[in-house]
């Protein structure tokens, strides 16, 4: 990978034909170079934390770029620019204060897009096009609902709405049958849909910070979850999760609990379970339990 430090902002750098990688990142650019153009076998390109605002025509020429990092730069993402991204598989556009996207964002190709750190609050209709991709992050943004445009990405693997004003999960994200990360935390859900257990392949659902005031039955049947964070929400029970076979980190913090199933502090394969924050009363067989695994490392209370 080729390296430059913050002294080299010059437009005209030279660049080895057979490059692969380069990484651009803080040199204060405000156009891509154009002598990146003569490598033809470049797959990665970082040009994070720069002062770019378009994508030049030559990005289509080249065939092997994949991955393409534009976070934190002044994009004004235009239609022209995104025909020149056509074709990047993995691209990186967040940070960029982008308030709205291209009416014609549905022709780009990528599997994996970053949208973090913006301010959309909803989605062109052509973002409906999109069906290949298998990760998508709207992390810190200004939605109000999960948009009706992505509810056909059947090959979604990752969906990130981390730190939004979400009120509702809509039934169609039950839809998403192969999402194994699924992350809804700090936002202002109340409650979620029976239809999220058909997510037979969820591995991570983080949704703390919310309002919810009630965990559905159904959860302790998801077999496949190995992360489960549901802290900080207005939770006065939970239901006993102890034979979820993947369960290995747990985090109920900062509810209204005064019961627990406490089977899982005994539960194999446990690595974490964090408890504080919440209004337990104890019976003596529970603290006994306690008492007897206390110096477990894993056990935050």
């Amino acid at each position: 990978m080729l390296l430059l430090s913050c002294a080299s902002q010059r437009q005209d750098i030279k660049f080895a034909r057979d490059t692969e990688d380069i990484k651009l990142s803080n040199q204060g650019l405000k156009r891509i170079p154009r002598s990146i153009r003569r490598c033809k076998n470049l797959k990665y390109l970082d040009l994070e934390h720069n002062q770019i605002r378009h994508i030049p025509r030559f990005i289509t020429r080249l065939d092997s770029l994949k991955t393409l990092d534009l976070n934190y730069n002044h994009l004004k993402l235009d239609k022209s620019d995104i025909r020149h991204l056509a074709k990047v598989k993995k691209l990186l556009i967040g940070a960029n204060n982008l308030e709205q996207l291209p009416e014609n964002i549905g022709i780009l190709q990528c599997t994996n897009l970053n949208l973090g750190k913006n301010h959309l609050s909803s989605l062109p209709a052509s973002f409906a096009d999109m069906q290949q991709l298998e990760h998508l992050i709207f992390y810190e943004n200004d939605f109000e609902t999960i948009p009706e445009e992505i509810s056909q990405f059947h090959n979604l693997e990752h969906l990130d709405f981390y730190k939004n004003h979400i009120k509702e999960i809509p039934d169609f994200t039950g839809n998403f049958e192969k999402l194994k990360y699924l992350y809804l935390s700090y936002n202002e859900i109340e409650s979620i849909p029976d239809t999220l257990r058909n997510l037979k392949k969820l591995k991570y659902f983080y949704i703390h910070h919310n309002q919810i005031v009630e965990l559905p039955e159904w959860i302790a049947e998801m077999d496949s979850i190995e992360r489960l964070g549901v802290g900080y929400n207005k939770l006065i029970a939970i239901p006993d999760m102890s034979e979820m076979p993947s369960l290995m980190d747990l985090n109920c913090e900062g509810n209204l609990l005064e019961e627990f199933p406490w089977k899982l502090v005994v539960k194999p394969g446990m690595q974490m379970l964090i408890l504080r924050d919440n209004m337990f009363e104890l019976t003596e067989e529970e603290t006994d339990l306690l008492r007897q695994h206390s110096g477990l490392p894993f056990i935050v209370f």
